[in-house]
């Protein structure tokens, strides 16, 4: 109705239409209006409207109705506030306790690797007794064990509650939960033979071999990303036994290599920056990056732990025969407890040291 109006009002107002022809669409304009007028007095009649009415759902009315509404908020843990280490270089430690870590069902125990998935709590791989066990530092006590289906050789911790232990005689690599205080087997990575050291940086893994010298980065999936084994042409590593990701600026990879009584530090795109010895570390074996800057590294036939200070490149010792250890294999250190853990060679018991 509105175009047929905009027509006619159209032709009686242009200035380029005759008289003759605005006349004619006068008269025809008139008929039209009376058309146009019946149309509006029908369109009442096609007009239809709807009315409406919400019934509620039982449901959310009695969701509304609930004093706890969607649910409760529970407390589901607590954020691990960043404890400051201090220099180790200048604290002195005293022997706080030997906690006994074999349990009824051992052969001679040998720890050869600690790690410390949450504060107090120490991971333990044991390799004569094929499990690894969790030790709570404050109770003295082995929370829980769990036995695998191969020889471990070294462990790390990942987010979450999750830990990864390499079993060397099965090519393998287990993840762990931590959760609660019980250990409980997670999913397999296959991997090559003889694999030993095992550290975590950004998801991804850190492998060494034995054979074959050499380093794997990879997903927790197992798909490996890149290798390190020679740098500049140069082969990098003799032996690798175990290793740690210290968390500098930028991150970087430390090496224990047994038979060059070395440590090495890399990139972590496998480039050598540093290597590291000293006359008073032998035939290195745990390696644990304790701050940024600091290391500690086990001396077996030294009969001591060093403290490797990167800023100047030197190792100091920081236990040693006076403090009791004998071949000395592995150990951990907690900034909460301020407490060094020490496992020595088929030995059922693992020494404590707290910091002066």
């Amino acid at each position: 109705m509105k175009t047929r109006l905009e027509a006619i009002r159209t032709v009686l107002t242009s200035g380029d239409v005759s008289v003759n022809q605005r006349y004619v669409t006068a008269r025809r304009g008139m008929k039209e209006l009376r058309g146009i007028h019946d149309d509006m007095w029908k369109m009442p009649g096609r007009m239809k409207a709807r009315k409406y009415q919400l019934t509620k759902d039982a449901d959310t009315e009695r969701l509304l109705g609930s004093k706890m509404g969607i649910g409760t908020l529970d407390v589901a843990g607590e954020f691990q506030k960043n404890i400051p280490v201090p220099d180790l270089s200048t604290v002195t430690w005293k022997i706080e306790a030997e906690i006994n870590v074999s349990a009824s069902q051992d052969q001679e125990t040998f720890v050869n690797s600690i790690a410390l998935p949450s504060p107090g709590v120490f991971l333990l791989s044991d390799y004569n007794n094929n499990c690894v066990k969790l030790m709570d530092v404050t109770t003295r006590n082995v929370t829980s064990r769990l036995q695998l289906p191969g020889t471990p050789w070294d462990v790390c911790a990942l987010p979450d509650d999750q830990a990864a232990v390499t079993l060397r005689d099965k090519s393998m690599i287990h993840l762990l939960s931590t959760k609660g205080g019980q250990l409980l087997r997670g999913k397999e990575i296959k991997v090559s033979s003889n694999g030993r050291g095992i550290g975590y940086y950004n998801n991804r893994l850190y492998v060494s071999y034995e054979s074959n010298p050499r380093i794997e980065v990879m997903t927790l999936d197992g798909h490996i990303i890149r290798t390190f084994q020679t740098d500049d042409g140069r082969q990098t590593f003799q032996r690798p036994l175990y290793l740690s990701v210290s968390a500098t600026t930028p991150p970087t990879l430390y090496v224990s290599d047994y038979n060059a009584h070395t440590v090495h530090q890399l990139s972590l795109d496998g480039k050598v920056l540093r290597e590291y010895s000293d006359k008073k570390l032998e035939y290195p074996y745990s390696v644990v990056a304790v701050d940024p800057g600091q290391l500690l590294v086990c001396g077996p036939t030294s009969h001591n732990v060093m403290l490797l200070t990167e800023r100047d490149g030197t190792m100091t010792e920081v236990l040693g025969q006076k403090d009791g250890l004998t071949f000395p294999c592995s150990m951990s250190f907690c900034p909460n407890t301020r407490t060094i853990v020490v496992g020595m060679f088929r030995n059922d018991s693992l020494k404590v040291f707290n910091a002066n």
